[in-house]
């Protein structure tokens, strides 16, 4: 293992390059960055500070020119609300504590946010997101890997080719995509606009806004609270549409209300009063 620390009494930019292993970047109250190591090639590691700017190179390596085991294991502790980029290969990434922003990019590796102050866009091919906290604007795009963001304060982009994307809280406008995969939003209190191949659509507690819902094959699943207006716009070919819902007339000046327009080929759609 070899260890590295640096003396850093603000936030910094952390750069971490990692083909495989683990990359785990914990932003803590600190006022040194400590940056270590561990694997068989851990001391051909380029570890350096240039200003606010922190590198971590792991080693380039061809497939059976060194033999034996390559992944590295990377812990790295910086200040609160530093920024944190990093590409790896097959490494997993785990942001830990709040980071001002984040740029991330794994072709097989999870990746998990703890919490997002700013702006952050994350991608994989094959591995699973998830973001717990996610303060600003938040892209994410990933090949086959599930999402999850448990709370969002800004606009969220997601798309995905087939894995599954789920929003916890949603304060902020959201637009999913997906070739395959179910939608879900746990509650929603602004726009959200979700396009689907085969999946279904969820959005448990739509508070306010306008929903948006295109599918070919899956079921719209939409919870409505009592008392709130609803304006409806929707269509499906072979489907059923059923609604529970109590009519409440039109909304008052500034009262919520939702307008909710949803087409699918075969899938049915259910308004449910909640």
């Amino acid at each position: 293992m070899t260890t590295h620390q640096f003396e850093t009494h603000r936030p910094v930019d952390v750069y971490v390059e990692n083909g495989s292993g683990s990359v785990i970047v914990n932003a803590e109250d600190v006022t040194e960055t400590t940056v270590e190591v561990t694997g068989r090639h851990a001391d051909e590691t380029i570890v350096q500070q240039d200003g606010d700017r922190i590198s971590v190179l792991a080693p380039k390596m061809r497939a059976g020119f060194f033999g034996g085991d390559t992944s590295l294991s990377m812990v790295i502790t910086v200040p609160l609300d530093s920024t944190v980029a990093a590409k790896t290969g097959s490494a997993d990434i785990t942001a830990d504590g709040r980071f001002a922003a984040a740029q991330i990019k794994s072709g097989s590796g999870e990746v998990t946010v703890e919490t997002l102050s700013g702006a952050a866009q994350i991608e994989t091919g094959s591995g699973d997101i998830r973001v717990a906290t996610a303060g600003d604007a938040l892209r994410i795009k990933s090949g086959s890997g599930d999402v999850r963001v448990t709370h969002a304060d800004g606009a969220v982009s997601v798309s995905t080719g087939s894995g599954d994307v789920e929003i916890g809280t949603s304060n902020g406008p959201a637009v999913v995509k997906t070739g395959s995969g179910d939608l879900s939003v746990i509650e929603s209190r602004a726009d959200v606009a979700m396009t689907t191949g085969s999946g279904d659509f969820v959005v448990r507690t739509a508070n306010r806004g306008r929903l948006t819902a295109k599918g070919a094959s899956g079921d719209v699943h939409i919870g409505i609270p009592a008392g709130v207006p609803v304006w409806t716009d929707i269509s499906t070919v072979t489907g059923e549409i059923r609604s529970s819902l109590t009519a409440v007339g039109e909304p008052g000046a500034d009262a919520d209300h939702v307008e909710l327009r949803a087409k699918s080929v075969s899938g049915d759609v259910v308004l449910t009063q909640v």
